[in-house]
This record gives C-alpha cells, structure tokens and sequence, in this order.
C-alpha cells in the first residue's frame, strides 16, 4: 500500500522526465469542480457572477468578434469552376478548342474562414489566488461563452491540493521513515470547470465553483500544465491538421507544495514547472501563455502577460489577453 511506497519516477500522468519524482499517487484526484460544491451555494455564486459581469459592462460581441479574427483560418470547402485564373479545369478544355478566346477554363479552391481551435484556461488555485476568485470565474465565464459563439473549443481546468501540508501523502512518507528526496510529497487534485465537450450555457454554474473559497489549498503547476496541455492535445483522431491548441495558464507566481517544498530541493517544483513547459513550447504541440496575477510569469512562460485585475476584468484586461494570440 502507499504506506511502505517509494519514491518512484513520476509515470505519464504527473507530467514525467527530468528527475522528478512523486511519492505516491494513491490520493490523487480529478474533480468536476460543481461537484464540490453545495447545490443551494453553487446557485448563489452563479447568481453573485452574473451581477457581476453585468456591472461590469463587458462587450461580449467585441470580444467574440476579435477572438474569431485571431482563430480563424481559411479551410477548404470544394472548388468554384469557370474562372479566369488558377487551376486548369480539364472539363473545360472542350470549349477552349472550340472557343480559343475562352479565358474561363480555371478552377479555383474556395475556402472559408473557420476558428478550428481548443482554448484551455487552466487556473492555479493555491490560497494566495483565492482573493482572485470572482475576477478569475468572471474572466474565465466570459471567454467560454465568447468561444462558444466563435466556434471554438474551450476548458476550464483548474489545480490545487486535496489537503494542507501534504495531507495522507506526507502521513504516509512519515511512516516510511521519511525517505530522503521523496518528490512531490501531497494528494494533488485536478479540477474540470468545463470540459472541451460541454458547452458554455451547460458548465456555467461549475463556472461559479471558482467563488468557493476553500477551494483553494497549495499548487504543485509543472503537473497541472501536463495534464492540461495533454488534454488541450486530444487524440490525434480529434485533432484536424493545422487546428490550435491554446493554454493559458493564470496564476500568481511559481509551485507552492509545503510538504514538498520542505522534504526536497528548494527548487524541486519550479524546475518541474520549466522543463514541462520548455517541452510543450520546443514540441509546438500547445501554444503555452502565462498569464500572471500581478506578478511577471516570464521566467517560467516565453509567452506571458502581467493582468492587473484590482478593478476586475474590464475590457482592458480581455484586450491584454487577446493581444497573445498571434
């Protein structure tokens, strides 16, 4: 059982390579984050939302409109005969003989502008992001819906920790004798918002989870960003050629795990987080983006973007994000 567990390399679901290492994962978990939360509660922060997002005065069709202009790409839909430039049309080659002056023997690829794209935004729910909460849920809320009408995919992923302090996974090390360099050394919880299959008007009120305040414990992000990128990837049955993969990840600043923190290498975490990073931005698999809560994410993010949310999610901040995507 985990108790007598080793320390092991870290197997494909916590993000692998590099040295790390986990100690066990007997206690990991993913959510569907409204089921963590009280029916009668999660009606009141989706109904709290709401007031908010009208106070804030959001331009809803703006930001669709510029999200479809950034995703969009021209896809081919068939081809338009009878044209004066392009391809020669074999079917066409009877009437240039008989009519030498014919110029239109051409045809051409029609294509349309389509947002073959899946968002995901993928939040850091340790405690310090709690005092982000409305605003985060409010961000989030807003670019799903808008996605939606652009036609694109989205997720809404978050992480944190199932306890304080390493909870049973720390207990369990103890017991062991606390082997030295046991790793990631916590029950590590993933959180599903809103999944790529769901659309915005059915996720919107696990959407309001982000407003339940203990929610948010410690964050370990180098396996989060795996987790997160893997899932953005999907299958290779999922994914057209040429359609993106877009992860933001929104957080305050590096990996803080306590028990982890204090049982390895200082930098345990946040080398993790660099070299799960580094991967996905070499492979061009996910466009990875940083966005940082006050904080500049630039040294773990080649892509990033400092917010300032302290008058909450204005235009401005919707702006500042969309300006990522090239």
């Amino acid at each position: 059982g985990p108790a007598g567990a080793a320390a092991a390399p870290a197997g494909p679901d916590t993000g692998e390579g590099g040295g790390y290492r986990v100690f066990t994962t007997a206690y990991d978990r993913q959510r569907r984050a409204g089921s963590l939360v009280r029916p009668a509660a999660l009606t009141g922060y989706r109904e709290r939302l709401d007031r908010r997002i009208a106070a804030q005065g959001i331009n809803m069709a703006g930001i669709t409109r510029e999200l479809t202009a950034r995703l969009a790409s021209p896809v081919p839909r068939g081809w338009d005969g009878a044209q004066e430039e392009g391809y020669i049309d074999g079917r066409a080659l009877a009437r240039l003989i008989g009519s030498p002056t014919e110029r239109r023997v051409f045809r051409a690829e029609r294509t349309e502008p389509a947002t073959d794209a899946r968002v995901t935004f993928l939040i850091d729910c340790s405690g310090s992001m709690k005092e982000y909460g409305e605003a985060l849920a409010l961000l989030v809320d807003v670019f799903a819906r808008a996605l939606d009408r652009a036609g694109a995919e989205c997720e809404v992923l978050g992480f944190t920790t199932g306890a304080w302090n390493g909870g049973r996974a720390r207990r369990d090390w103890l017991r062991a004798g606390r082997p030295p360099r046991p790793g990631r050394l916590n029950e590590q919880c993933h959180l599903v918002f809103k999944d790529a299959a769901t659309p915005w008007r059915a996720a919107r009120r696990d959407i309001a989870a982000l407003l339940k305040p203990d929610l948010f414990r410690e964050g370990v992000d180098g396996e989060a960003v795996a987790w997160a990128a893997r899932r953005s990837q999907g299958t290779a049955a999922e994914r057209e050629p040429g359609s993106r993969r877009l992860l933001f990840v929104l957080s305050d600043g590096g990996p803080m795990d306590t028990a982890t923190l204090r049982a390895n290498d200082p930098r345990f975490l946040d080398r993790h987080l660099r070299d799960v990073v580094a991967r996905y931005e070499q492979s061009g698999a996910v466009e990875v983006y940083g966005v940082g809560l006050g904080l500049d994410l630039s040294p773990y993010y080649r892509r990033s973007r400092v917010l300032d949310l302290s008058r909450g999610p204005d235009n401005g901040v919707f702006r500042e994000i969309l300006g990522l995507i090239r």
